[in-house]
């Protein structure tokens, strides 16, 4: 047919025809493109909402460790599963695996430290399904730790180091107090000694020559200031640290005074603790205080009330942010606290040694008592085993970090 003999109308018709087909493969390939990034931006939507759950979860649940079935239960509640709190509007089935160990650090995991969780979703598809793809699948992982060993401290340990603590039981103690510092991490955790009754120098920590009776004017209660040299890492004490070698070395004598050898322990902390770490005071005694600083006048509470003196100290002491821990070693509350020499009782001044743990504090209070009410709330340890200090002191380098968790993962 000669072209030229074609009607207009007949061209437009025949170019119409040819250019349709195009129109249409390019708005389907425009339109499966737009589909295409509306489901991708929905898929990374909904990663990044999966993610939000799986640390939620995670936290959670290391924030219940060491109970592994409440961390397990907490893990599941804030998952992005059907039924936990942060499921994802239009993702049903999302799946959470959930598993607990030992990741961090065996020193602080009993049974568990770490909670693991892997959340998957499959994602539905509106554009995309139109060239057979249904689903987009995404798998996120988070890991969180309490304790991690990760938050710095500033620990003052104060030890009753009196005669009654003589042979196995002052052995014991060191050991505690040295796997307690296993646990601290020299690399954030600064740890000091304090003692009584004190040294009369800090260079007669070792020696014979102590303030028995509480009667140097100027006292060394406080043996080792803070510091970060008692180990070269986690778990490996340096035995000729000033801290390891003080604590191997002190040996028991002379009677019991509480509130000066906290006092030395908080003045440290304020004094050399840094800013933004957790201060904690560890204290072990295994009696009721009996004495008070002779120097002081007859009617100081450090001498009428040797042990209700220490528990008011106490008080302003937790209200200033100090963790106090307290360790009542083979102690009882028949073990009552005495006033001691040098307390004036009515008109009479009590004289060493004929009233000597004669006269009871009033109010009467109790050894267990004092420790009870000088702890900070459910850290008081009763231990009438006199070989398990080593397990109460490891419980309390755990305790200590316990809810601190952390998502490390």
């Amino acid at each position: 047919m000669n072209i030229s003999s074609l009607t207009p109308g007949t061209a437009r018709r025949t170019n119409s025809g040819q250019t349709l087909p195009l129109v249409v493969v390019f708005l389907l390939t425009l339109l499966l493109f737009c589909g295409a990034v509306v489901d991708i931006g929905n898929a990374y939507r909904v990663k990044q909402a999966l993610q939000a759950s799986a640390d939620a979860a995670v936290a959670a649940g290391a924030g219940n460790l060491p109970n592994t079935t409440a961390a397990t239960a907490a893990a599941h509640n804030l998952s992005a599963e059907n039924s936990g709190k942060n499921r994802i509007p239009g993702v049903p089935n999302v799946s959470a695996n959930i598993t607990l160990d030992c990741s961090t650090s065996a020193t602080f995991c009993s049974p568990a430290n770490t909670v693991h969780i892997t959340e998957t979703a499959s994602i539905p598809t509106y554009f995309l399904r139109l060239v057979g793809i249904g689903s987009i699948t995404e798998s996120v992982h988070a890991q969180a730790c309490s304790p991690c060993g990760g938050l710095p401290l500033d620990v003052m340990i104060v030890l009753d180091r009196t005669g009654s603590m003589a042979g196995s039981k002052i052995t014991n103690a060191k050991n505690g107090i040295l796997a307690f510092l296993s646990g601290m991490d020299p690399t954030i955790d600064n740890v000091g000694l304090v003692v009584l009754p004190p040294a009369t120098s800090t260079s007669q920590a070792c020696s014979s020559n102590d303030d028995q009776q509480y009667q140097d004017t100027t006292p060394a209660y406080l043996l080792v200031g803070l510091s970060n040299t008692y180990a070269t890492s986690l778990g490996n004490l340096d035995n000729n640290s000033p801290l390891v070698s003080t604590v191997n070395c002190v040996h028991a004598v002379g009677g019991t005074s509480y509130t000066l050898a906290l006092d030395n322990a908080y003045q440290e902390l304020q004094a050399h603790g840094r800013q933004d770490t957790q201060k904690v005071i560890v204290f072990l005694s295994d009696g009721a205080a009996n004495f008070g600083p002779q120097y002081y006048a007859s009617t100081s509470p450090y001498l009428t009330n040797p042990c209700k003196s220490a528990v008011d100290n106490a008080a302003t002491m937790k209200a200033n942010k100090v963790l106090i821990y307290t360790i009542a070693y083979t102690t009882t509350s028949s073990d009552i606290c005495k006033a001691s020499p040098g307390a004036r009782i009515g008109n009479k001044v009590l004289q060493y040694p004929d009233d000597y743990d004669q006269y009871n504090e009033a109010p009467q209070i109790s050894a267990v008592g004092a420790m009870q009410q000088i702890a900070s709330p459910n850290n008081y340890y009763s231990n009438p085993n006199a070989t398990s200090l080593t397990g109460i002191f490891t419980a309390i380098s755990a305790d200590i970090m316990a809810g601190h968790s952390r998502i490390n993962g």
